[in-house]
């Protein structure tokens, strides 16, 4: 299954005099089994895209497609959106119930409820035995992060979006949140990410769509957009540190280049490529 974006457009309060342009013609494509950054300076229209792809906004032009049936609401339920703020999403008593809501919306019988619900926070890494019956709002940050996220693959869609997965979180729990997105890739589920953490990006998106002013202004390699001087600086935005390091020897030695890029997990690619 793909998901297709053709001229999406959004504007809010259209036809006022305060009217503002948050996408601007974006042509996009998603598909399962990947995993998709999206980046770009605050306001540049990545929290937009990712609600009019769950379906939270709808465009005020363009086409959206790829659901089994080819139905808005069809495709509605094959996305799953972790906002950047967890907290906004809780609001059962403990984490075993707001991860069941879900599920139990689907209609599905209370036994593969508990199934699906134990699955996910095991995913997760909240064991249901030692989280379920926490309240949601005692959990750490991380903790809810990945609750927020246990929530999502407890409904069995196929893609999943998350808008800031990282921020504000320490260095382990955040490499605990980077482990379940990977996980979740290897799975065979479609991932894009919203994130100002380059590194992140380059850890885990084998592409990388930058946006600026509502439009993208790039879509391939991750590879590639890091290695981009011109594009990155246009935007302001500054490569990882090992990307830096090896696009800087390029420029020098390319051939050392090629070699510390491959050690580094940082392999160079031509702009455009």
């Amino acid at each position: 299954m793909k998901i297709e974006l053709s001229s999406v457009s959004v504007t809010y309060e259209e036809g006022m005099p305060s009217a503002t342009r948050a996408l601007s013609g974006v042509d996009l494509t998603l598909v399962e089994g990947e995993c998709v950054a999206v980046v770009g300076p605050a306001g540049s229209g990545k929290t937009t895209l990712l609600e009019v792809i769950a379906g939270l906004t709808r465009p005020s032009s363009g086409r959206i497609a790829g659901s089994p049936d080819g139905s808005a609401a069809s495709l509605r339920t094959s996305v799953g959106l972790v906002h950047q703020f967890p907290e906004a999403q809780f609001f059962e008593e403990t984490v075993f119930e707001d991860v069941a809501f879900g599920p139990n919306r689907q209609g599905l019988e209370p036994a593969e409820v508990r199934d699906r619900v134990s699955a996910a926070l095991t995913r997760a890494g909240l064991p249901p035995e030692e989280f379920g019956e926490r309240a949601p709002l005692s959990l750490s940050a991380g903790e809810k992060r990945r609750g927020a996220i246990a929530a999502i693959l407890a409904l069995g869609r196929p893609f999943l979006l998350l808008d800031e997965p990282t921020a504000g979180l320490d260095p382990a729990t955040r490499r605990r949140v980077a482990d379940l997105i990977e996980n979740e890739v290897a799975t065979g589920r479609g991932v894009a990410i919203v994130t100002h953490d380059l590194a992140l990006a380059a850890e885990l998106a084998s592409r990388t769509i930058v946006m600026s002013e509502g439009s993208i202004l790039a879509d391939r390699g991750t590879a590639s957009v890091f290695c981009d001087d011109a594009l990155l600086g246009r935007i302001g935005l500054e490569p990882p540190p090992r990307y830096a390091l090896v696009c800087r020897l390029r420029r020098e030695n390319p051939a050392m280049a090629e070699e510390i890029g491959r050690l580094l997990g940082a392999p160079l690619a031509e702009p455009g490529a």
